[in-house]
C-alpha cells in the first residue's frame, strides 16, 4: 500500500489495533481489516469522521458497518490496485465543499471570509474553533447535528480525538451568544441544534363588552399598520355571537374582512399576556384589574347605528391606532 500510494504523495501508517489511531495527529482516510469489523467501525467513528473503508468476507457484516458510518466496503482478496483506487476515491470525496460567506440568524451575523461574527453590529470575540463551530450550526440551523457531524464539519474529517470535545466548545460558545436571539439546544443522546428564539413583541389587548365592533376594528387596524412589530388582540366581557354586520361592511370598504372573525371572551390568560390594554365601553364591574397600563377610548357602540356613523367610528379608531403605534 505504501508503494502504491506514495506516488500520489499519500503517506500510509499501519497499526495493529484501532487504539493506535489515537497516536496519530490526524487521518485523511482509514482502512480497517483483519479484526472485529463491527467493534472496529464503532471505535473509529468515536475517534474521527475521516472516510472509512472496511474490508471483510461477510457482506452482512459489511452492510452493518456501512450503516454504522463506514463509507465503503471491499471484499477480502481484492487486488491491491482496487484497494488503492478506493482509498484515492475516498480522499477525493472528502474534500470540503465551499461554504457560504455570509450567514445570519436572529441578531447574529457571521462573515466567514472576514472571520467576523457580530451581534447587533457589535463584534463578538471567538476562538478559531468556536468560530468554525458557530458557522456549522448556523449553516444547519433547526437541524439536529450529531457530535460526529459537527466534528467532521467544524474540526474537519482529519481530526482524531475524543468526540466530547464538542461538548466543551459548546459550553464555551453559549455565553458568547447572549442577546443574539439564538440558542444551542442539547438533545441528550442525539446531538445539538441551533434554534432561533421568537422575539417578544408588544401585545395590545382591546376590550369592549361584545367584542363585535370597536375592539375588533382596533385590533385589525393595529395588526395591519404595525406590519408584525406589535400584536393586536381583542376580547369582550360578554361576547356576541358574531361581529356586527355594519362593522363588517365598513371594514370591507378599507380592505379588511371581519366576516369570518368570531368574538371571544376576555380571559385571565389574555390579560396576563398583554403589555397594554385599551378598553372601549367596558363596564367597570365587568373589567378585571390589569397589571399593565390601561387606557379607555370613549367611543360610541356602533351596533345599530347608521352606516355613516359607523364609518366615523371606524375612522376615529384608525386615527387613534396610528397615534398609538407612534408611541410603541
Amino acid at each position: 500500500m505504501k508503494s502504491s500510494l506514495a506516488a500520489g504523495g499519500i503517506e500510509v501508517v499501519a497499526h495493529r489495533s484501532v487504539g493506535g489511531l489515537q497516536l496519530e495527529p490526524f487521518a485523511d482516510a482509514i482502512l480497517l481489516q483483519g479484526m472485529d469489523l463491527l467493534d472496529g467501525t464503532a471505535a473509529v467513528r468515536r475517534a474521527t469522521a475521516a472516510p472509512l473503508l472496511v474490508m471483510g468476507p461477510d457482506e452482512r457484516v459489511a452492510a452493518t458497518c456501512l450503516a454504522m458510518g463506514a463509507d465503503a466496503w471491499l471484499p477480502t482478496g481484492s487486488t491491491l490496485n482496487l484497494i488503492a483506487a478506493q482509498v484515492q476515491a475516498l480522499l477525493r470525496k472528502a474534500s470540503p465543499a465551499p461554504s457560504r460567506t455570509r450567514l445570519g440568524a436572529g441578531r447574529i451575523r457571521l462573515d466567514s471570509s472576514a472571520r467576523r461574527a457580530e451581534v447587533d453590529g457589535h463584534e463578538i470575540q471567538l476562538a478559531p474553533r468556536e468560530f468554525d463551530l458557530l458557522q456549522v450550526l448556523l449553516m444547519n440551523r433547526g437541524v439536529v447535528l450529531s457530535r460526529d457531524r459537527i466534528l467532521a464539519a467544524a474540526w474537519g474529517t482529519r481530526f482524531v480525538g475524543e468526540p466530547k470535545t464538542v461538548d466543551v466548545h459548546i459550553a464555551w460558545l453559549r455565553p458568547k451568544l447572549e442577546g443574539s436571539q439564538v440558542r444551542i439546544t442539547t438533545l441528550r443522546g442525539i446531538g445539538y441544534r441551533l434554534d432561533v428564539l421568537e422575539e417578544s413583541k408588544p401585545r395590545v389587548l382591546f376590550v369592549c363588552v361584545q367584542n363585535a365592533g370597536r375592539s375588533q376594528m382596533a385590533a385589525a387596524f393595529l395588526n395591519r399598520f404595525s406590519e408584525g412589530r406589535v400584536v393586536g388582540e381583542s376580547a369582550g366581557t360578554r361576547p356576541a355571537p358574531n361581529v356586527h354586520p355594519e362593522v363588517v361592511a365598513v371594514m370591507l370598504e378599507v380592505g379588511i374582512n371581519l366576516s369570518d372573525v368570531r368574538p371571544r371572551a376576555l380571559t385571565p390568560e389574555l390579560g396576563a399576556s398583554a403589555t397594554r390594554v385599551i378598553t372601549m365601553g367596558c363596564a367597570e364591574e365587568d373589567c378585571p384589574v390589569f397589571a399593565v397600563p390601561v387606557e379607555d377610548w370613549l367611543l360610541p357602540d356602533p351596533a345599530g347605528l347608521p352606516i355613516s356613523a359607523v364609518r366615523e367610528i371606524r375612522d376615529e379608531i384608525k386615527r387613534r391606532v396610528r397615534s398609538l403605534l407612534a408611541t410603541e
